[in-house]
């Protein structure tokens, strides 16, 4: 069982990651598909950019910090450099692991009997970064929570009050 409190704080944890994978997943697609950098290149800027977006919402909608402190920011820094490597290398085994798919619609000219490509996007890419980030969720969870924005009111959170079903 996990307390009200907790439950709250994870479920805009995860409004917040959410909106953070979009960011991740978008230029990590764009990166690799339109601009056709390294997987590894692409990923990293990605996860970095979604970091920064992502301590930013965190701080001030999760977990309620207003002022800015630097010894927390280094705390965070340190997280998420070590859930951002896990995040990359496990992106790269993934796409090892997957294979090389794609989804397409096509356009079927029927009396010239052509199919013209419509849209196409890339499987594997797409299943490697969902597989990434739930790699790094757990360790950025209870890393923020116990560690980078801990409340000293309420130093644990699997007994806070407030249990719920």
């Amino acid at each position: 069982m996990i307390s009200r409190d907790t439950y709250i704080e994870l479920t805009k944890f995860a409004i917040v990651g959410a909106i953070c994978f979009g960011l991740d997943l978008s230029l990590y697609y764009g990166l690799t598909v339109m601009l056709a950098l390294p997987t590894f290149v692409a990923k990293a800027l990605s996860v970095i950019s979604a970091t920064m977006f992502n301590y930013y919402l965190n701080k001030t909608w999760t977990w309620g910090q207003s002022n800015h402190d630097p010894r927390r920011f280094a705390k965070y820094v340190l997280l998420y450099s070590i859930s951002g490597l896990l995040n990359v290398l496990s992106n790269e085994a993934f796409l090892k692991w997957l294979p090389d798919n794609e989804f397409q619609m096509l356009i079927i000219h029927a009396e010239q009997a052509v199919q013209q490509p419509f849209f196409t996007i890339k499987i594997d890419k797409i299943l490697a970064v969902l597989g990434a980030t739930m790699v790094g969720l757990l360790v950025n969870f209870i890393g923020q929570k116990t560690w980078v924005f801990k409340d000293l009111k309420n130093p644990t959170f699997p007994e806070d009050q407030g249990n719920v079903h």
